[in-house]
């Protein structure tokens, strides 16, 4: 007597996303939020201003330049997330003497990207701007100031990682940490490239 074998169903197999990242996705998320509300705050006061940048106060000129330290400004940062990048990959395929150079390489990058983007608020203050001088200033002052905040969070996070790379918790089996920062740093990077094109290059343009 023959009995029918009844095979259990096979269920498809997807690539599962590991805890570590969700948490960064998730974070990231909420980051977009936040600096979107920014952004639709500055897009707010530019439509209901006749004038924007609004003429400041007194008859110096304070508005921000677009050259030279936000162009330089611009490539550091830019640099900053190929290292990062190919660092990243280096540790996946267990190159680990080109994870450490590329990585360090990606620290002072962005270190130099604040000493900058410090210079730069210095010059802003000797012109006469400050953060209550008007909508603009305001603006600018609270959208690149955050930035930079989480610029120097980033920094942070990409010293820890090396620090526990340095005692062997990462390899190309587990390197999710590593993953996560670069993540976060690309992020930081889309975010100035449109601070730049707006704040800077689009106050150039149209003042």
């Amino acid at each position: 007597m023959a009995v029918a074998s009844i095979r259990p169903e096979q269920t498809p197999q997807y690539p599962a996303i590991k805890p570590g990242m969700t948490g960064m996705y998730i974070f990231l998320a909420s980051e977009v939020m936040f600096f979107g509300s920014l952004f639709a705050v500055y897009f707010y006061m530019y439509g209901s201003h006749i004038v924007w940048p609004p003429p400041p106060p007194t008859t110096n000129e304070f508005y921000v330049n677009w050259y030279p330290i936000p162009v330089v400004n611009t490539i550091l940062l830019f640099s900053s997330a190929f290292t990062c990048h190919f660092g990243a990959d280096a540790l996946a395929r267990d190159n680990r003497r080109r994870f450490f150079l590329l990585w360090t390489a990606t620290i002072l990058l962005g270190l130099a990207f604040e000493f900058g983007q410090l210079y730069e608020f210095i010059s802003a203050f000797g012109r006469g701007m400050s953060l209550t001088a008007n909508s603009f200033a305001s603006s600018f002052f609270i959208m690149t100031g955050f930035h930079g905040a989480h610029v120097l969070g980033g920094l942070v996070l990409l010293s820890l990682i090396l620090y526990r790379a340095a005692k062997g918790q990462f390899s190309s089996r587990h390197h999710v940490g590593v993953a996560a920062v670069t993540l976060y740093w690309h992020f930081v990077d889309v975010v100035w490239f449109f601070l730049f094109t707006i704040l800077y290059v689009g106050v150039a343009l149209f003042r």
